[in-house]
């Protein structure tokens, strides 16, 4: 509500509105003046005034007739109305509390009665209008489902609704009063409320929304939703707080992130499945893919890599191959050396993986070691070429396990290597096929191999 009163001067007679308006310019007002009836009622519209001194003698619409009208407009109805008249007889009085005037001043007025009665109407109607308004902000709290109360500077309860004592288990809201809203705050979140509500009386904060834990009288506790901002209260610094119980949200969120774990579960017994899948199918690798995502893992975590890049790298590990599942057997399974034709197909595998994951949303953040895993520091490698740290790092770290793996590993050509003559040839490859810096890595974390 605005501090200052707005009063409409209505008065035919330029004279007139001067002499009333010198009078009442030096207070706390601001005036606004019409000269007819018809242009007080426009006016009275558009700006709601707090009061209306109007003369009773105007042509065309006189004083009862503008002051009727006021009165049947349910929104302008309420308007204080002061006749100035130099009628003094008791029936143009009569007519006047007919048409609903509140109060007379005769012409010509005493200037400090104008004065004073403009003052005290003012201060009066002031003072109902925010008497009013309290009435309707304390019944709208009181109607609402979610817990509201006024708190101040020192964050002790000024005032409470019912929800609010529902929400806390109080017997009475007067119970509440008095009360320090942190003291039913839970220790483990009381100094981020203390710094949030400091922010709102400090104004370097607007508003504030938080989640925090409240503990109840009973001894439970109860997650809410807060949502505060600063306001006044019986003229001092306050801050209006929103309280929403959201128990059933909370278990919802917990419950999706159950089902969740669940589903990603499912996903990760399915890759194993696809693994195993591959190895039994490639007779000669069987038990490869686990081995070598151990130990793409154990590099990753030991450059620091964590959270979800790890899933997403042992993911990726698992799914190295899956290209080979568009491999003819007649290929993959061919015991002795492949011909050049049959090294062009094979080659194809890195890029089967590629558009197969590539539109499963879950599986496109895994999708550099199945689609580069082949690809060699030196640019000689396929499906692309691509050279030294264009290699995406997940597939540099897996190529070292992958390449340790194929040299340790029995082959029907070929007795798997002794880890000693593993590491030397391992070591030899660093900076052709390998990224030196990951096979200084692995030569340090498996040199008990």
């Amino acid at each position: 509500m605005p501090s200052t009163a707005t009063i409409l001067i209505v008065d035919d007679l330029p004279i007139s509105q001067q002499t009333m308006g010198e009078l009442l310019r030096s207070a706390d007002y601001q005036l606004v003046f019409a000269s007819d009836g018809y242009e007080a009622l426009a006016k009275a519209k558009q700006l709601t005034p707090d009061l209306v001194l109007l003369d009773v003698m105007m042509p065309g619409m006189d004083g009862y007739e503008v002051c009727r009208q006021l009165r049947a407009d349910p929104l302008l109805a309420e308007i204080v109305i002061i006749m100035v008249t130099a009628l003094d007889d008791r029936q143009s009085r009569m007519l006047g509390i007919e048409a609903g005037a509140d109060d007379f001043i005769s012409k010509p007025f005493d200037r400090g009665e104008l004065r004073a009665r403009v003052r005290t109407i003012t201060r009066l109607n002031r003072y109902r209008r925010l008497h009013a308004e309290r009435i309707k902000f304390e019944r709208l709290i009181e109607l609402s489902p979610d817990g509201v109360l006024i708190i101040d500077a020192e964050s002790r309860v000024q005032l409470a609704n019912p929800a609010l004592r529902r929400l806390l288990c109080e017997n009475q809201i007067d119970d509440l009063i008095g009360r320090s809203f942190l003291s039913f705050v839970a220790p483990e979140f009381a100094e981020h409320c203390v710094g949030c509500l400091r922010a709102l009386f400090d104004g370097s904060g607007q508003a504030v929304r938080v989640e925090t834990v409240l503990k109840r009288c009973n001894g439970g506790r109860v997650p809410v939703e807060i949502n505060a901002g600063f306001c006044t209260f019986d003229g001092q610094p306050a801050a209006q707080v929103l309280l929403r119980d959201i128990t059933e949200r909370k278990q919802a969120e917990a419950q999706i992130r159950l089902l969740h774990g669940e589903l990603l579960q499912a996903y990760d017994a399915t890759l194993e499945g696809w693994s195993h899948v591959l190895d039994l199918r490639d007779r000669e690798t069987e038990g490869h893919s686990r081995r070598v995502t151990t130990m793409t893992v154990r590099l990753a975590e030991a450059l620091g890599i964590e959270g979800d890049e790890l899933i997403h790298i042992r993911r990726g590990a698992l799914l190295h191959d899956i290209g080979k599942m568009g491999i003819p057997d007649r290929i993959l399974l061919k015991p002795g050396a492949l011909t050049p034709e049959e090294w062009t197909i094979m080659r194809l595998h890195p890029v089967y993986a590629y558009e197969w994951l590539s539109d499963i949303a879950f599986l496109r953040p895994a999708l550099d070691i199945p689609h580069c895993h082949h690809e060699r520091w030196d640019g000689s490698g396929y499906p692309r070429g691509l050279r030294g740290e264009e290699i995406p790092l997940a597939a540099r770290l897996f190529a070292v396990a992958d390449t340790w793996d194929a040299i340790c590993s029995d082959r029907p050509y070929r007795a798997g290597r002794a880890p000693e003559q593993a590491r030397q040839i391992i070591a030899s490859l660093a900076g052709n096929q390998l990224d030196p810096r990951v096979v200084q890595l692995f030569l340090e974390i498996f040199k008990d191999l």
